[in-house]
């Protein structure tokens, strides 16, 4: 019951809410009464108040939208006045950028005139310079041919050292003796001459006339002179009428002397070499000498029955005492040398420090008017100088038995001469005096333009190199250069020369050319004949797999590899240029049966495919090596181990078994411990690579199965081996 009234009140509040309209058509209002006149015009002037009010918003909307328009199309003229602006202004602008580049256009062409004009102008004036370089150097070659002496001055500045010898020559007296009478008498006196150091400097003049040379200045010079002399003396003693007996065995006197004089000489230069000849006058400047030795007194006195002697004593001799000469002496002298120029003087172009100036060349003033030559000289005095009076050389006081003093032996007598000789090595330093000297004119530079083309297209090789030699020679006169499709401008001499070309794709050639005259430019071609390719390409023969390896070619009759190729590891291609002649194919590559092919061409290109070695079948790892009865393999084998990684890498499932080997030297145990331990030590360096373990075996053999014999060491080397065996 109470669900029946809740569902009539939930019906009620539904048609409360949605039942109006309807209500409304079946109830319309009341019509209302009929409208009077003067309604109707009240709502009639309503109507037309209405009206002009829609009248007047439309006028005043009209007039908005024409006033809208109006700013819209004065707007629309400003834009239009203003894009006009800026076209102009474009315009203008872009005109104005035009006449720059106009201009820019102008000054580029007129700069590319200029140059043009400046490359023509350098091109005529280095042709006439190169034109008056040839007509300097043919002028200078008619002078050569044709020469006309000139006068050369030089000062020149020589230091002399050698050998100085003063030559005392003792004549004796009238009465037979050495000395002249006196209270001592000799016999058996002995002269023997030592000489001494030399020194000398010179200021002269030099003229040089062709060939012929004249010499004349100032010459000092210091010599220094030792003599030993071995004689002995008596004397008698008138008190006890003793003889007294004085044997000197070696006595020496040093002589000094300093000369100064002028040389004048005259002599000559051919090339490198020349001579002098003529006399010198000195005048000798006071000097001193010096005595040493020792002598021995022997006494013979009538009242005893046999001599005795008072022992062996030191000559109380003199020290730098001075000593006088004749004036003048006059010297014979004669001096013989080369000129070292070529060697010492400073060359013409400091760019080319190795250049050679030739023998007796002398080049323009500057650096290179100092000139050094070395030479030999002597000089012999033909006058005596001697001019020490005669007097006892040693002298004695009445009561004492030993010399008190002594002279310098050149005053033995006043016979004695004395004549100076002095030799040795000269070294001097030439000034040379600037003259009307034609100055040596290089010859001009001759040039070699060189071009290395293709022999079959004519079109230049984009990278070559060339090298140029001489024909007798053999030398190198143009270094190995790098030439492009431009060519090169090279410097030469003339000569015969050979050119060797070589470049990456062509056959090397070398080819004669002459250059016969100087300043001239010679245009050498060189055609080089492209080198064909060979290519190879190798797989595996069941697979078609690429296989990298090492492909020898060989020479026909020949075992070693002329060449070798490394395919590679994505397409097992490869290529080599060969040299003509014939050639044969050879792969020994590890896991694969060993491959010999010829070649019929060396440009072909073959393809060559391996046979993999079949299960059960055995081959030998080459080039594996081991210390001497270890297991341990040395480190030169690496490339073989790692071929035979490659192969069981590209095999994966291939499974081998690694048998080592050895020859009958030892014990049978031994042997087979060994070849355990080698077979070992191959597989685990493997297992290091990274090969699976399981794939692996390893087995020792020993001695029990040798290829060769064993009974030499190349048979003996066979049989220790390590083979692979295919599982």
């Amino acid at each position: 019951m109470r669900k029946f009234w809740i569902n009539i009140l939930i019906c009620s509040v539904v048609l409360s809410l949605n039942c109006e309209p309807i209500i409304a058509a079946a109830m319309p209002e009341p019509t209302p009464a009929t409208q009077t006149d003067k309604q109707k015009a009240a709502a009639a002037k309503k109507k037309e108040a209405e009206r002009k009010k829609k009248e007047a918003e439309k006028k005043k909307k009209d007039a908005e939208r024409a006033k809208a328009a109006k700013e819209k199309q004065k707007a629309a003229d400003a834009r239009k006045k203003e894009t006009e602006k800026k076209r102009a202004d474009a315009a203008k602008e872009n005109e104005k950028k035009q006449a720059e580049r106009d201009k820019a256009a102008a000054e580029r062409a007129k700069v590319a005139e200029e140059r043009e004009e400046a490359k023509a102008k350098k091109e005529a004036e280095t042709k006439a310079k190169e034109e008056k370089a040839v007509r300097d150097y043919e002028k200078y070659q008619e002078n050569l041919a044709n020469p006309k002496t000139e006068v050369v001055s030089y000062f020149n500045l020589g230091l002399r050292a050698g050998y100085a010898a003063m030559m005392d020559k003792i004549s004796p007296a009238a009465n037979g003796s050495l000395w002249g009478a006196g209270t001592l008498n000799q016999k058996n006196a002995l002269q023997q001459l030592k000489g001494g150091p030399g020194v000398g400097l010179d200021f002269t003049y030099n003229l040089e006339y062709g060939h012929f040379l004249f010499e004349v200045g100032l010459d000092v010079r210091f010599l220094n002179s030792t003599s030993a002399y071995g004689f002995t003396a008596t004397r008698i003693d008138q008190t006890y009428n003793a003889t007294y007996n004085y044997l000197f065995n070696n006595m020496r006197e040093t002589r000094n002397m300093l000369g100064l004089g002028v040389p004048v000489m005259f002599g000559a230069q051919f090339s490198r070499y020349y001579f002098l000849l003529g006399a010198k006058i000195h005048y000798g400047l006071p000097m001193g000498y010096s005595q040493k030795g020792q002598y021995d007194i022997i006494v013979d006195d009538p009242a005893l029955l046999e001599p005795y002697g008072l022992g062996i004593h030191s000559l109380n001799g003199q020290t730098n005492q001075p000593i006088k000469f004749k004036q003048p002496e006059i010297s014979l002298a004669a001096e013989i040398g080369i000129d070292l120029d070529e060697w010492l003087q400073a060359q013409p172009d400091p760019k080319k420090k190795k250049a050679k100036i030739k023998p007796g060349q002398r080049l323009p003033f500057g650096r290179e008017h100092v000139h050094y030559r070395v030479g030999l000289f002597a000089e012999y005095g033909v006058l005596n100088t001697n001019n020490t009076p005669a007097a006892l050389p040693l002298g004695f006081n009445t009561t004492d038995v030993e010399p008190q003093n002594s002279n310098t032996m050149l005053a033995m007598n006043g016979d004695t001469k004395l004549n100076n000789l002095f030799v040795g090595a000269k070294f001097t330093i030439q000034f040379e005096v600037p003259g009307k000297k034609a100055r040596p004119v290089p010859p001009p530079a001759s040039y070699v333009f060189y071009n290395v083309v293709n022999e079959e297209t004519e079109q230049p090789v984009e990278v070559a190199f060339i090298e140029t030699r001489g024909v007798e020679t053999d030398k190198i006169a143009m270094r190995e250069r790098q030439i492009g499709p431009k060519g090169i401008k090279q410097r030469h001499a003339v000569g015969a020369f050979k050119v060797r070309a070589t470049a990456n794709g062509y056959y090397e050639k070398t080819e004669e050319f002459q250059i016969e005259k100087w300043g001239s430019t010679s245009y050498v071609t060189i055609k080089l004949k492209p080198c064909p390719v060979f290519r190879v390409r190798v797989t595996n023969k069941e697979t078609g797999i690429a296989i990298p390896a090492t492909v020898q070619i060989r020479q026909s009759g020949l075992e070693e590899p002329a060449y070798s190729i490394q395919t590679d590891s994505t397409n097992g291609a490869g290529r080599q240029m060969l040299a003509e002649g014939t050639y044969s194919l050879h792969i020994e590559q590890m896991g694969y049966e060993a491959i010999d092919m010829p070649i019929a061409s060396i440009g072909d290109s073959m393809n060559v495919a391996l046979t993999p070695v079949k299960k059960g079948e055995v081959f030998i790892v080459k080039n594996l090596f081991f210390a001497t009865n270890k297991t341990r393999i040395l480190s030169r084998s690496e490339e073989a181990l790692n071929d035979l990684y490659m192969y069981l890498s590209r095999n994966p499932e291939v499974r081998i078994k690694i048998i080592g080997h050895t020859d009958s030297v030892g014990k049978d145990a031994a042997n087979q411990k060994l070849s355990d331990g080698r077979a070992n030590a191959v597989m685990n360096d493997l297992i290091e690579r990274g090969i699976a373990a399981d794939r692996l075996e390893a087995e020792g053999r020993g001695e029990t199965q040798p290829i060769d014999t064993n009974d030499t060491d190349e048979g003996r080397q066979n049989n220790r081996r390590v083979e692979i065996e295919i599982l």
